[in-house]
């Protein structure tokens, strides 16, 4: 199955949060890069981009859609609740942006084997 999910409220978050096309942002649930791929588009080429992810499915995905991205792009497979320690890792005192998007994907809900769906059998 392709990874497949509408972002909502896109142009609404992106405008909101994209303040410096030279800043640092962070997409703390990278998914399927929706979010990111439109904050990508407003950054130059010294903005950066961290997207964090723990499904590994979501980070091929999103790599793949990055790939035009204009700036500078950094993907973390991790959880944002390591977001104090990933941005320590990368050597990040501030951002200038973080973004969430709390809830579960279309990919999550309609793929039985990942174990979201409540529509078909799969396991828990």
């Amino acid at each position: 199955m392709n990874f497949v999910h509408k972002s909502v409220l896109l142009k609404e978050s992106v405008d909101w949060i994209v303040t410096d096309p030279k800043g640092t942002y962070v997409d703390c649930t990278l998914g399927g890069a929706g979010h990111s791929h439109a904050i990508s588009e407003k950054l130059d080429p010294e903005g950066l981009l961290i997207g964090i992810d723990q499904d590994e499915d979501a980070i091929m995905a999103a790599t793949k859609r990055l790939e035009d991205a204009p700036c500078k792009i950094k993907i973390v497979h991790s959880n944002f609740r390591k977001l104090g320690t990933i941005l320590d890792g990368l050597g990040l005192m501030k951002v200038d942006g973080i973004f969430f998007d709390l809830g579960v994907s279309s990919y999550q809900l309609d793929t039985p084997e990942r174990g979201f769906s409540y529509m078909h059998d799969g396991p828990l």
